[in-house]
């Protein structure tokens, strides 16, 4: 999953370099922005050994700029739908809600309007298992920890921007919740 995520993310941002350089560039902002919310459909896996599953969540996050090159970011994000499969004859369902976080985010722009960053902080989030499968396990857990993603933000005009991103909201024990978002960002 980790392969075609970043093979996605590259391929973005090389059609978006693509579409930079044949002259649809956009006018440079005046300055930073102070303040930005990215809104952002998430399509999330939920893995353990021998199971994965492909729930949906609807992401928020606010962020404050520190300067031209960092910000700090609070996160909330609500599950939309079960991520469901059957394994062996038995059903398994897993949805993630609510999921919430607070990051660190460095950014740098390569060209004008096409911007690549980094967030690293901590999540946490409720799991709810159900089905056959987890017969003996069905529950909601709370769980979290270390977070970190890598995305690409593209400007469609002076405050708006498309952004993608791969996040890793949970890696513990051999069992972890990641995902891929595609999301339009305001900036204020």
């Amino acid at each position: 999953m980790f392969q075609k995520t970043v093979t996605a993310l590259l391929l973005c941002t090389a059609l978006c370099a693509q579409a930079q350089s044949a002259g649809q560039g956009l006018k440079p902002p005046p300055a930073t922005p102070d303040a930005y919310v990215e809104v952002s459909l998430n399509s999330l896996n939920y893995a353990q050994t021998g199971l994965r599953l492909s729930p949906t969540a609807l992401r928020t996050i606010v962020g404050k700029n520190m300067g031209p090159t960092f910000s700090y970011e609070g996160m909330l994000a609500f599950g939309t739908s079960q991520g469901t499969n059957t394994i062996g004859g038995l059903s398994a369902a897993a949805k993630i809600d609510p999921l919430f976080g607070a990051y660190l985010k460095a950014r740098k722009e390569l060209a004008s309007g096409l911007e690549v960053f980094g967030r690293v902080g901590a999540a946490s989030m409720v799991k709810n298992l159900d089905g056959a499968y987890f017969a003996s396990d069905t529950s909601s857990k709370r769980m979290g920890g270390m977070s970190y993603g890598l995305g690409v933000k593209v400007r469609v005009n002076r405050n708006a921007s498309f952004v993608t991103d791969y996040t890793s909201y949970y890696n513990r024990r051999q069992e972890t919740i990641d995902g891929v978002s595609l999301g339009l960002a305001i900036d204020y």
